[in-house]
């Protein structure tokens, strides 16, 4: 074969290549990591993440919000400790939405690290800012992570898991007392938690997945001493 059709061959089969390898490159893109903040207490023993994932209401959730059709909203995530391989905590909050009809409000249910508690919002934005934002969501204890190490978390988000079971087992573990009732290496329900909760808590109505931004916690200022009278 003579060289030039030979050298145009091969460069019609090299953009063959790349055309076909295009979108298989894209679907493995991942998305950038998601800002996030982390702060602890001032007296450096309890770490507490902000972090929001509104996107996960599309239209579709919105539609079924505004239609009062009972929807949860699931957070589970795991704390990553730069330059260590496993996670060093993990964390979770659910959010039960249900409308009442005769007082014409939403009722949530939100439960996390600590416990439960329940709220009402009068609009599809009150139930938004209360379950797809996490504020101030225990993260983990100065025995779990070190003061002063730079952290990130990877986290999975679900709307209307499948498996009543596993909402069930999340709300039992968050809502155990033992002090801020994140779990880490070497508690019972670690590796349940990591391999159960945040690799198949079933399937979904929508999902999303995000890694936050690596920083080192700030730690809050302490409250400024009591004036005495």
């Amino acid at each position: 074969m003579p060289a030039r059709p030979a050298r145009a061959l091969a460069a019609a089969g090299a953009a063959c290549l790349i055309a076909w390898a295009g979108p298989a490159l894209a679907q493995e893109k991942k998305d950038p990591p998601r800002d996030a903040r982390y702060t602890w207490n001032h007296q450096k023993t309890q770490l507490y993440m902000d972090v929001s994932f509104r996107d996960i209401v599309d239209a579709e959730i919105r539609k079924k919000l505004s239609r009062g059709l009972p929807t949860t909203i699931v957070l589970t995530a795991a704390v990553h400790q730069v330059g260590s391989k496993d996670p060093v905590s993990t964390t979770a909050q659910t959010c039960k939405i249900t409308w009442h009809v005769w007082d014409e409000v939403y009722l949530v249910e939100t439960t996390r690290p600590g416990g439960s508690k329940s709220s009402a919002a009068i609009s599809v934005d009150g139930v938004i800012r209360r379950c797809a934002d996490a504020r101030r969501l225990p993260i983990g204890t100065s025995a779990q992570v070190p003061v002063g190490a730079s952290i990130y978390l990877t986290a999975k988000v679900q709307v209307n898991p499948v498996s009543a079971e596993i909402l069930n087992k999340i709300k039992r573990w968050v809502s155990r007392p033992t002090g801020t009732a994140t779990a880490a290496p070497g508690d019972a329900l670690f590796s349940t938690f990591t391999g159960l909760f945040l690799q198949r808590v079933g399937e979904a109505e929508r999902e999303l997945k995000f890694t936050t931004k690596t920083a080192v916690p700030a730690v809050e200022k302490p409250p400024p001493p009591k004036d005495k009278k």
